[in-house]
């Protein structure tokens, strides 16, 4: 399946975001699509020289607005106003909305009903989560592409690179859900992530590509099969081991009777790493009910008598 090349719309709160950004947004842009309207919108008089130049080196047309009325802000008023006419005209299919600014919220909502693709990009610490799933995706500023070497990293992106398990989970549990035989194209995996959350980024946890992340967690490998790429999910752990500890420990009871909370403890002892999901179940109780020989009721499984 061709991944879709969209005709954008950028349209940036030039009072709301730095200038510096601008040719990392513009590199981000690329992997989408080309751009057809590239404006900004602010008081001009008020922007810096460099906020000048950047905007005239990347073609940006700039929409200059008096802040006509104290504690109102016209520039925001135009750039929502502007964006619903070029979707109406019908010369784009996306929109990159660059802001922070979480009174843009209805703007993506509107857009997004018109059948418009909107990407958000604004600042991690200052974008709502209203924004946020407003849009079908959302970039931050700290995580977009950069040549400049001599930036410094982001204490967040430090943070995430060391930590993948969660989103390592999140990965397992859809190829479960959505794979054939825990295998699912990467494609498919990178669609479902975003469509799940709208700020997902592979660069947040320290990776250049989805498949880089993939790599650095355990249990997941890439495969090539002719022109697909594809994740597959590999478990140490098997039904067959896990149905023999789950007799046992409940056997270990003279009632024959256990909890299902103390009877996953007691086999994440055997097993510190046991997640039942890797063995396609939804629920722990799911799993236990499986088992022929165990009746599952009111939270807590009993051996059936022979």
């Amino acid at each position: 399946m061709e991944k879709t090349e969209y005709k954008i719309a950028l349209m940036i709160d030039s009072e709301n975001v730095s200038f510096k950004y601008i040719k990392s947004v513009m590199n981000e842009i690329s992997k989408y699509g080309k751009i057809v309207i590239a404006r900004f919108y602010g008081d001009i008089n008020n922007l810096s020289r460099d906020w000048h130049r950047t905007a005239q080196d990347n073609a940006i047309k700039p929409v200059h607005q008096y802040n006509v009325a104290v504690g109102k802000n016209a520039a925001d008023m135009a750039m929502a106003l502007d964006a619903q006419e070029v979707m109406y005209q019908g010369r784009v299919n996306a929109f990159f909305l660059v802001t922070s600014d979480s009174d843009f919220t209805p703007l993506a909502v509107k857009l997004r009903e018109g059948g418009m693709h909107v990407i958000g990009v604004g600042n991690e610490k200052k974008v709502t989560e209203a924004f946020r799933s407003a849009c079908n995706e959302f970039k931050y500023f700290e995580y977009l592409d950069d040549e400049d070497e001599d930036d410094e990293i982001p204490e967040s992106v430090e943070a995430s690179s060391r930590n993948t398990q969660e989103i390592g989970n999140i990965i397992k549990s859809i190829i479960i859900e959505n794979g054939i035989d825990n295998k699912i194209q990467l494609s498919r995996l990178g669609d479902i992530l975003v469509n799940r959350f709208s700020d997902f980024d592979s660069r947040k946890y320290g990776a250049k590509t989805l498949s880089s992340l993939v790599n650095t967690i355990s249990g997941l490998a890439i495969s090539q099969e002719k022109t697909t790429t594809f994740v597959t999910f590999y478990t140490k752990m098997n039904m067959k081991d896990v149905t023999k500890a789950i007799i046992d420990i409940i056997s270990m009871n003279k009632s024959k009777e256990m909890i299902l909370t103390k009877i996953k403890q007691e086999l994440e002892k055997i097993y510190p790493e046991f997640n039942y999901q890797e063995l396609g179940f939804t629920r722990f109780s799911k799993l236990v009910g499986s088992i022929d020989s165990i009746t599952v009721k009111n939270n807590a499984a009993k051996l059936k008598v022979k």
